[in-house]
């Protein structure tokens, strides 16, 4: 699939602004926890959230550089607050976003949209990013 249909399918899910503001804080939480806990697991000089990270972006590269590089500077801050922090805090953070992710849900009336397809999971970072983004730099949706 496009970045294209991926946002489109994506979007139709997180119509709701309500959903959106929490999804906003949500997934940031989410990446941080995860990101946290990944570098718990050190794999010789790397730890396994670089490795997860650099190919998570790799993906976004794939389809829409631009947005990789956004991910890629937003991933970079939100590792390096996340290796400081006790991984208690780091699973609080985790948790704390996937709250956020399903009282959205509950408002807009919809499931998550990687109920459906698990690619989602790595979607609704760049989104949100995209989202972000383009709000603080004119108003732009994600396209």
């Amino acid at each position: 699939m496009t970045k294209a249909e991926l946002f489109s399918e994506y979007a139709s899910y997180h119509m709701d602004p309500r959903n959106r503001i929490f999804h906003s804080f949500g997934i940031p939480l989410i990446v941080l926890g995860v990101m946290g806990l990944l570098s718990q697991v050190h794999l010789g000089p790397l730890d396994l959230a670089l490795v997860v990270a650099a190919a998570v972006i790799a993906y976004y590269a794939v389809i829409d550089f631009g947005g990789a590089l956004l991910c890629l500077l937003v991933f970079a801050a939100l590792y390096a607050i996340a290796v400081h922090l006790p991984w208690q805090l780091n699973l609080t953070a985790f948790v704390a976003g996937w709250v956020c992710q399903l009282v959205g849900h509950r408002i807009e009336g919809t499931k998550p949209k990687f109920l459906e397809n698990l690619i989602y999971l790595l979607i609704g970072p760049l989104y949100i990013v995209e989202e972000i983004f383009g709000a603080l730099v004119g108003g732009k949706k994600p396209a």
